[in-house]
């Protein structure tokens, strides 16, 4: 109910040339027997109810009226809006979520809110209690306050425990700076242990990005940053498909090394990037869509050997298809390569696995650059420049054209708007591109080295 293609980046490594890197690409995908299985829906709403989401829905074209000064939450206003805030946007776009079609009466949504204290306002099953899920979002309006976020996911954590069989997502929406990120990634760890993924949804420019993209890779969920809110109600449309596309569950790698060759990143790198921690045993690979690839890169580091046909690792895959209560494993992967004196041989890469090698490439870059920024903005020019050519080369041009932004921004102001950072940063991780087996290798791609000597990292 699962095949994989496990290939090298080289098939040829230079022999007796001293320690050396090989990418593996593992491209995963459903049978059309576990497409069909489509699993129970589990999710939980988790919303910020702080008093910055009464402020306006950015997308919307609020009417600024005047009024006298008025202190909520530690912050003076001397104006408000006639208009939707962002906490109307968002109850609309929960309201649509629980009236979908797409879910069914088995299905089950919690809806939980957090400020300086969280709570959880409604959970059901959709078929008995629908009615109940939509009268708790006006309840929504009912609280305000600070911005402590992991209560809110331990809720969430709690409401999704049992129901093994069922694909479990946190659609998490956030405005603010979480004063409590370290329990934060906590609770994220928690939830990975329920195989429950989350969707960070980060609106407006307080919101720290970095947090963000760390609950979401660490779950093998998905970071959203989005300047227009009146798209939320597809974000949570486009969301909930992925979840009952969620067909294959528990997916698993064992990697067994040989001696002397070392596992040192391992990422997934479409259809959207989150890094995995290699030293887990077995790789926590999270789940699998129904009717497209998930594609995981391999980072390796090889020792020098002479002109001989050697096997580095031995991969083994386990997994389930919850809708079938079916548990399956793929015979054991041999990674083999042959050592050569043939320059010509030793040349040769395989352009798909390149190519996801590169977009991973991108994410570091953006992220390097982001950092030199805030002291050093010509070499954060240099390192976008670098990350943009990639993505020309790459074919994505949507994150050619918000990297362009970011250096036109370092050239006229000398650093790079708030905005434009969060849009990079998480847009290196959603935005990433398939990348077919027959696609031309990208030229002139720098080297592991070459960025790092390029860039200053």
């Amino acid at each position: 109910m699962l095949s994989v293609d496990a290939r090298s980046h080289r098939p040829y490594l230079r022999a007796s040339a001293g320690g050396q890197k090989l990418f593996l690409m593992l491209k995963l995908l459903p049978t059309p027997e576990a497409a069909n299985a489509r699993p129970e829906i589990n999710i939980a709403v988790v919303v910020d109810t702080s008093g910055s989401m009464r402020e306006p829905a950015p997308g919307t074209t609020p009417e600024l009226v005047e009024m006298d000064p008025v202190t909520v939450d530690g912050k003076t206003y001397n104006a408000t809006y006639r208009g939707s805030s962002k906490l109307d946007v968002t109850m609309e776009a929960v309201r649509r979520l629980v009236e979908s079609e797409h879910l069914r009466p088995e299905d089950r949504i919690a809806l939980i809110h957090f400020d300086d204290q969280a709570d959880v306002l409604a959970s059901e099953k959709v078929g008995e209690g629908r009615a109940r899920l939509v009268a708790a979002i006006d309840r929504l309006r009912e609280y305000s306050g600070g911005t402590q976020m992991a209560p809110g996911l331990r809720d969430a954590e709690a409401e999704l425990r049992g129901r093994e069989n069922a694909a479990r997502t946190v659609l998490l929406l956030t405005d603010g700076l979480a004063i409590d990120e370290e329990e934060c990634r906590e609770a994220a760890t928690a939830l990975a242990a329920l195989r429950a993924r989350i969707i960070a949804l980060g609106v407006g420019e307080e919101y720290n990005e970095d947090l963000l993209a760390d609950l979401a890779s660490a779950t093998q969920g998905k970071p959203y940053d989005f300047r227009d809110m009146t798209v939320l109600p597809e974000i949570f449309d486009a969301e909930l498909g992925s979840a009952t596309r969620q067909v294959v569950s528990d997916v698993a790698a064992t990697v067994k090394t040989v001696k002397d060759v070392r596992l040192v990143s391992v990422a997934r790198v479409y259809p959207s990037l989150a890094d995995l921690d290699p030293a887990q045993a077995p790789l926590q690979l999270g789940s699998l869509e129904a009717g497209d690839h998930t594609i995981y890169i391999l980072e390796f580091d090889v020792p020098e050997r002479p002109a001989v046909r050697a096997r580095l690792a031995q991969i083994g895959v386990t997994y389930r298809v919850p809708g079938q209560g079916y548990r399956g494993e793929i015979p054991p992967i041999d990674v083999t390569v042959e050592y050569t004196t043939d320059e010509a041989l030793a040349a040769s890469v395989d352009p798909e696995v390149m190519g996801y090698v590169q977009q991973r490439n991108v994410d570091t870059l953006v992220r390097q650059a982001t950092q030199q920024a805030e002291t050093n903005p010509e070499q954060a020019a240099k390192t976008l420049r670098i990350a943009r050519s990639m993505t020309q080369r790459l074919g994505n041009r949507g994150m050619t054209v918000a990297l362009g932004k970011a250096e036109d921004e370092l050239k006229s102001r000398g650093t790079i708007a708030i905005g434009t950072r969060k849009t990079i940063k998480l847009g290196a991780r959603t935005q990433t591109m398939k990348v077919g087996p027959g696609d031309d290798v990208p030229q002139n791609v720098p080297s592991q080295d070459e960025i790092r000597r390029l860039t200053g990292a």
